[in-house]
């Protein structure tokens, strides 16, 4: 199997090694308001990096991220990203804020936006194509499925339609999109798994992350499991599922990611998903 990887595509686009530094930039989530939980397997952090404290800076931030992954992978280039909750959620001034603080931090070669489907005002994507002409910028954007009983069940607050036609707003403007989805939903089969993969790289995505859905403490998902242990997929499961993915993927698209970081101490099941190394190599071999 010979498709594009994100370290390669990276490599070949900047001369060198480039890594992600995570950012919260203390934006909320729309789907977490009016009582709402959010989706059932998002918590309070929002799925921002652990070493991250409240009140940081954006700078502060890439300080302690260019020491981890600097001493970590040997990475003198950065991109700055905006990973935690909805990142797009706040007025235009403060998202140009932002962007040229992270910017102007030394290393920092391009953005990487994480966000929501809905949360993307027409004065946003402005915002976005602008830096996107700026600088290297990819949106990345949350399907988790094109099931709509899926994504009713995970409680999104949004239709796969909605995917769609966010992908081809940001696509119009020339935009880098890499979508987000995952496997193993207790609501699908394997074959439903399988056509909801096929719908979300036929919405005209440059790229993609899959990783298995895994359940995090102080999450509705986590109740709903201790009330009711759910079937979850199973490593070999999944590794079929990703290697018959990437079978259906052009090869103009690059691969982000096939397995999800996971913070030990915040995992409640299932615990295989902890074996990044094997998973990649098995899938691979």
């Amino acid at each position: 199997m010979k498709h594009i990887l994100l370290n390669a595509h990276l490599r070949s686009k900047f001369g060198e090694r480039v890594q992600r530094i995570p950012l919260d930039p203390g934006f909320n989530c729309p789907n977490r308001i009016s009582g709402n939980n959010g989706c059932i397997f998002c918590d309070e952090t929002g799925s921002a990096a652990p070493w991250i404290k409240k009140g940081m800076s954006i700078t502060e931030q890439l300080v302690k991220g260019s020491q981890l992954m600097g001493g970590r992978y040997k990475a003198k280039k950065y991109i700055a990203y905006f990973q935690a909750f909805t990142t797009t959620n706040a007025s235009p001034d403060k998202l140009e804020r932002i962007y040229e603080e992270a910017l102007s931090f030394p290393g920092v070669i391009g953005l990487a936006v994480s966000t929501r489907p809905d949360a993307l005002p027409d004065d946003v994507i402005k915002v976005l194509e602008k830096y996107s002409r700026k600088t290297y910028l990819w949106v990345e954007l949350g399907a988790q499925s094109m099931n709509d009983k899926s994504l009713e069940w995970m409680g999104r607050g949004h239709s796969s339609k909605v995917f769609t036609q966010a992908v081809r707003r940001l696509k119009d403007k020339d935009v880098e999109v890499i979508g987000h989805i995952i496997f193993g939903l207790p609501t699908e089969t394997e074959q439903e798994m399988l056509d909801s993969f096929g719908q979300f790289i036929d919405t005209g995505i440059d790229g993609y992350k899959i990783h298995a859905l895994h359940i995090i403490k102080n999450t509705p998902l986590a109740r709903l499991y201790e009330a009711q242990p759910l079937k979850l997929i199973q490593m070999d499961e999944y590794i079929d599922l990703v290697r018959r993915a990437i079978n259906m993927t052009p090869q103009k698209m690059v691969i982000h990611s096939l397995t999800g970081e996971v913070d030990e101490k915040r995992l409640v099941a299932p615990k295989w998903v902890l074996k990044k190394d094997e998973i990649l190599r098995r899938i691979f071999e």
